[in-house]
C-alpha cells in the first residue's frame, strides 16, 4: 500500500506514529526539505600528525551528505547540475552552465571517436576483403595445379 504526501500529511496531523521497523530520523536538506531516513552511525577516531588518538566517539554519516539534523535558518538553493547546495542562486546557474560545456566537450569527443572507429571499421572490412580475395586465387591454383597433376 503507497501512502501518498497528502495522506502522510493527514496521518501525522491526526497524531498516529509509526508502529514497528526500524526506527527513522527526521533530517533536512540545506534547500529547507525535509527526510526521513535511518540513521547511519559510525565510530571514529581523530589520530594527530604522530598517529595518536586524541579522541574517538560515533558520528551520524548522513550528516555527510549535507543532511542537517534541524531545519536550516537561510536555506540555500538546491543545484540540479552537481546535486549539491550553493550559497547564491548565481552559483547554481555557472555551475550548470559549467556541466553543461563539460558535457557538449564529451559529447564531441564522443562524436569524433565514433568516426574515427567508424573508420577504423571500414579499413577492417577492406583489408579482410583483400585477405579473402588473395586466399581465393590461392586455392584456385591449387585446385589448379592438382587437376592437372602436378
Amino acid at each position: 500500500m503507497t501512502v501518498t504526501a497528502k495522506e502522510k500529511a493527514e496521518i501525522k496531523k491526526q497524531g498516529f506514529a509509526n508502529t514497528g521497523g526500524i526506527p527513522r530520523t527526521t533530517y533536512w536538506t540545506p534547500d529547507g526539505r525535509t527526510i526521513q531516513s535511518i540513521p547511519s552511525w559510525r565510530e571514529f577516531r581523530a589520530k594527530d600528525a604522530e598517529g595518536n588518538v586524541t579522541g574517538s566517539g560515533v558520528r551520524d554519516a548522513n550528516l555527510d551528505k549535507g543532511w542537517l539534523p534541524y531545519p536550516p535558518q537561510d536555506p540555500k538553493p538546491y543545484c540540479a547540475g552537481c546535486d549539491k547546495w550553493h550559497d547564491t542562486e548565481e552559483e547554481v546557474i555557472v555551475c550548470i552552465a559549467d556541466k553543461q560545456e563539460k558535457a557538449a566537450k564529451w559529447e564531441e569527443w564522443a562524436r569524433r571517436e565514433k568516426q574515427q572507429e567508424s573508420k577504423d571499421q571500414q579499413n577492417d572490412v577492406e583489408n579482410l576483403r583483400v585477405e579473402v580475395l588473395e586466399l581465393k586465387g590461392t586455392v584456385y591454383e591449387l585446385i589448379k595445379a592438382i587437376k592437372e597433376g602436378r
